[in-house]
């Protein structure tokens, strides 16, 4: 970036451009967090994002529509943890050397904290379609 008078400019983009909203949402629908994406040094902090958003109607409805996506695929995501049980039994070895499986109960308390703090997130993001309870 160069400002008026040709010299290059230092810091992160504060003026709006449809390729660093582009940019944001598609990053948001691969999973990254807004915070994620604004500490990385190329894009805007914060605070600049929000401003937009109030700003640009086309970008909070794009912004709108990556959230939305980004909750289906924390959803699909729960379901895989939640169906996959490839650790809940290790194996292990007694004294004489005879190999023997154990039921891995914190293989399934990992999965369970990982589903519920997906539920929990996903509850507040859209908490009249997923308040899942609540």
């Amino acid at each position: 970036m160069q400002s008026m008078d040709g010299r290059k400019k230092i810091g992160r983009p504060s003026n709006f451009t449809s390729e660093i909203a582009d940019s944001i949402c598609e990053r948001l629908v691969m999973g990254e967090s807004l915070r994620q994406i604004c500490k990385d040094p190329n894009m805007p902090a914060k605070a600049s994002v929000f401003r937009w958003l109030r700003e640009h109607t086309q970008f909070a409805e794009q912004y709108r529509l990556a959230k939305q996506l980004q909750i289906e695929d924390l959803l699909d995501e729960t379901l895989e943890i939640a169906d996959d049980s490839s650790g809940d039994w290790t194996e292990r070895m007694d004294p004489d050397g005879k190999r023997y499986r154990v039921f891995n109960r914190d293989n399934v308390r990992r999965a369970k904290l990982r589903c519920d703090a997906r539920h929990w997130l996903i509850s507040k993001l859209m908490p009249k379609k997923y308040g899942f309870g609540e």
